[in-house]
């Protein structure tokens, strides 16, 4: 029989190994495949910050590789019935003062989540693995008010991904959603993506028109279209909102052909009939679409987590991980689906990475 401090030290070594497994258990049921999101707002623009934990939230969808985006000309826009429009003009110097004060307040956020930045090759390589990164990121290029050099601030940042235009006038070049108001790309543009080159970092896309896509793809950094989704024949400013923001078949061939990827946002409008993207099961039929269409090397998720408005197709990174479990169903191979979720993402940027370390 045993005796009493034989049953103490069995029931403190159950009690120990009881407090142990779920950490553990937690650990071994990390969602697999791991996901990147190449353009998202987690946490920046609906979620109440006291309450929330990022970090957690990426472990619990097994979301290892996040492009997180600073929206760098919200002050100055606002979401009306005809789309995103610009409300005001920034007095000098305020764009970039808004870029440096919320570079530092995103900061703060990760290191109070612990969560670290994608800064090197090697940070992709871990997140990869299955550690959580961070690769921090501005929805645009507004904040150089016209300054190339200030690209190199930003790099010190933390920032590896940079879009050029968004919603309010650029010296960088036209908007998808606006009347145009230059009548070629300016010389400018392409110094901030040579820049870029330099630096190692992603240039998007993203909300350009076909003739600043045509200029950076006519260089030899690394460029990618991070959202929105590719329509039959693409848009003008002049078409709906949902229309105006989607890529045409034709770009969206010549970003993969550049060895680009493009991302597929989670946006619903109900006003558009021909619009694709309704539900989880849509997303995933869109998802093979394009990998149809532009092969499976060159997709990826660009959900725009928290700034699609109102009752986005996917709500959270746990409906993500059900698109995912959706492809897995339809027999897609396992090297195309782990592409699609996270590899093809975390070789553009390193192969931007690397370019800057080979100088």
């Amino acid at each position: 029989m045993p005796t009493t401090s034989h049953l103490n030290r069995r029931s403190f070594c159950l009690a120990t190994a009881a407090a142990l497994l779920p950490a553990t258990y937690a650990r071994a049921q990390t969602p697999r495949p791991y996901l990147a999101d190449i353009h998202s707002h987690l946490g920046l623009i609906e979620r109440r910050m006291a309450n929330f934990d990022m970090g957690e939230e990426l472990r619990s969808a097994g979301v290892t590789l996040l492009s997180w985006n600073l929206v760098d000309d919200g002050p100055w826009t606002r979401r009306t019935p005809a789309g995103i429009k610009q409300t005001a003009r920034p007095a000098p110097g305020e764009l970039w003062t808004n870029f440096k004060t919320r570079s530092a307040a995103h900061d703060a956020m990760l290191k109070k989540w612990n969560l670290q930045k994608a800064l090197t090759p090697a940070d992709v390589d871990a997140a990869l693995a299955g550690e959580a990164r961070v690769v921090r990121a501005s929805e645009s290029a507004n904040f150089l008010e016209g300054k190339p050099e200030r690209v190199a601030e930003a790099h010190a940042f933390g920032l590896r991904h940079l879009q050029l235009i968004h919603y309010i006038e650029s010296p960088l070049g036209n908007m998808q959603t606006e009347p145009p108001t230059h009548d070629a790309v300016p010389q400018i543009t392409l110094q901030v993506i040579a820049e870029c080159k330099r630096l190692g970092m992603v240039v998007d896309v993203a909300h350009s028109t076909p003739d600043l896509v045509d200029a950076a793809l006519g260089t030899d950094a690394v460029v990618i279209w991070s959202h929105s989704y590719i329509s039959r024949n693409g848009g003008t400013w002049k078409d709906s909102p949902s229309l105006a923001r989607s890529l045409s078949p034709a770009q969206a061939k010549k970003i993969a052909a550049h060895g680009g990827i493009v991302g597929l946002w989670a946006a619903r409008w109900r006003s558009n009939s021909s619009y694709p993207l309704y539900s989880v099961a849509s997303y995933a039929d869109e998802i093979m679409r394009m990998a149809e269409l532009l092969g499976p090397a060159h997709v990826a998720f660009g959900t725009d987590m928290e700034g699609v408005g109102d009752n986005p197709v996917l709500a959270d990174y746990a409906d993500l991980r059900k698109v995912v479990d959706n492809l897995a169903k339809r027999g897609l191979p396992e090297a195309d689906l782990n592409n699609i979720c996270i590899g093809n993402y975390a070789r553009v940027l390193k192969q931007a990475m690397n370019a800057a370390t080979q100088k």
